[in-house]
């Protein structure tokens, strides 16, 4: 009898520690979709503050891109001379950089890098003396997240997206009473700080 009742613990814990292993392999593998959420802290090209932001879905499938969308949108405002000096007009830009974007997950040991690139397009509106110009023009991205994660389920990030589109005239669409240099290259790096959380 007592051979029994040992025989019985020693295949009750078995199985305890059998069923708590398939439990936390079936919750590391239950992570179908992952939702990426970051914030822009800068934009290089920026002359102070910026409003930006990119989200992102990622899949477990192989070799099919995840897909996400990047926006980052700040504020101009500078006083220039004519060519000959003898006048000035004060400029008012806003710039929005939108793009939408395709993205591999790199596993390593420690860190997850994810890597991938985006079109998209820029819109600037300009106020010269209450006249409005308002350009459009189109936009490559190229972007890396190096992420830290907890519990299989979280992963904080940090991600840098290169923004690249070539030189505008801010005031093309506009007549000026001077000879100014307007052409503005507002091409840059946005930093994002965000979080992954994976279901």
């Amino acid at each position: 009898m007592l051979n029994r009742t040992k025989y019985f613990r020693k295949l009750c814990l078995s199985g305890s520690f059998l069923v708590g292993l398939i439990s936390l392999s079936s919750t590391a593998n239950a992570q179908f979709i992952g939702i990426n959420a970051d914030v822009a802290i800068s934009y290089s090209a920026a002359p102070g503050k910026v409003d930006g932001f990119s989200v992102g879905i990622s899949h477990p499938t192989p070799f099919i891109p995840n897909i996400g969308y990047s926006s980052v949108s700040f504020k101009d405002k500078e006083t220039i001379g004519s060519d000959n000096d003898t006048s000035s007009v004060l400029l008012e830009t806003a710039t929005t950089i939108k793009t939408i974007n395709l993205f591999y997950n790199v596993p390593f040991p420690v860190v997850t890098i994810t890597v991938g690139f985006g079109l998209g397009g820029v819109d600037t509106i300009t106020t010269i003396d209450q006249v409005t110009s308002n350009l459009e023009t189109s936009v490559t991205e190229a972007f890396f997240h190096i992420g830290l994660p907890f519990w299989n389920t979280v992963e904080f990030h940090l991600g840098y997206h290169l923004m690249s589109f070539s030189s505008i005239d801010i005031t093309k669409s506009v007549t000026l009473a001077g000879n100014y240099t307007t052409d503005k290259n507002y091409s840059g790096g946005m930093t994002t700080i965000g979080v992954q959380v994976a279901f």
